[in-house]
Parts: C-alpha cells; sequence; structure tokens
C-alpha cells in the first residue's frame, strides 16, 4: 500500500510519509506533476493506494462513487506547509493504523 499526495499538501508531507516507513509519492512525481488530472490520480490508487487530499473534489468523489477507494481527506483550514507537516508528523499514526 502506498499513498499519494495531491499537489494541495506539501511535497514535505510525503518525505515525512516515507520518513515513517510508508510508500508514498506526491503528484509533483508524476509525469504530469502537480497538473495531474484527479481521474489519473484515482487510477494510480485504484489498487493499493490512498489518496491524501485536501480537495473537496476527492473527497465527494469519494462519497458518491467511492473513488478514490480510501482517502484521507485533510481538513485544517489555511496554514503554513511546515504546520501542515508538523501536524501530520505528529498524528499519522492514527489515521495510517486505521487505513490497514
Amino acid at each position: 500500500m502506498r499513498f499519494i499526495i495531491d499537489a494541495h499538501l506539501p511535497k514535505s508531507l510525503a518525505k515525512a510519509f516515507a520518513n515513517l516507513g510508508h510508500s508514498v509519492i506526491h503528484t509533483s512525481e508524476l509525469p504530469a506533476g502537480n497538473a495531474t488530472d484527479d481521474n489519473d490520480i484515482i487510477s494510480v490508487a485504484a489498487d493499493d493506494g490512498i489518496v491524501v487530499s485536501k480537495d473537496e473534489d476527492f473527497y465527494q468523489s469519494f462519497l458518491l462513487y467511492g473513488k478514490p477507494p480510501q482517502l484521507i481527506h485533510v481538513k485544517v483550514g489555511n496554514m503554513r506547509l511546515k504546520e501542515v507537516t508538523d501536524l501530520f508528523i505528529k498524528i499519522a499514526p492514527k489515521p495510517i493504523d486505521l487505513t490497514y
């Protein structure tokens, strides 16, 4: 299982997940980078991925269609990128453990 970190979240968050021992990719690393279409991100996540996103579109798609199959929807409002990363480092083990 791997995590796909969406463009609305900092690349440093992907590094934090990797440091916790998880397989992770940030959308900036995909061929179309942060301009990758949501459907393409869902395709990347289809087999064994968990999308981590602030994007409300992913949340609505998850509720209505079950796509992506696994989602961590981040609702933190406006925070500095470092604050978002620090928050995940602190709380990530709980939501990550729930996904396995």
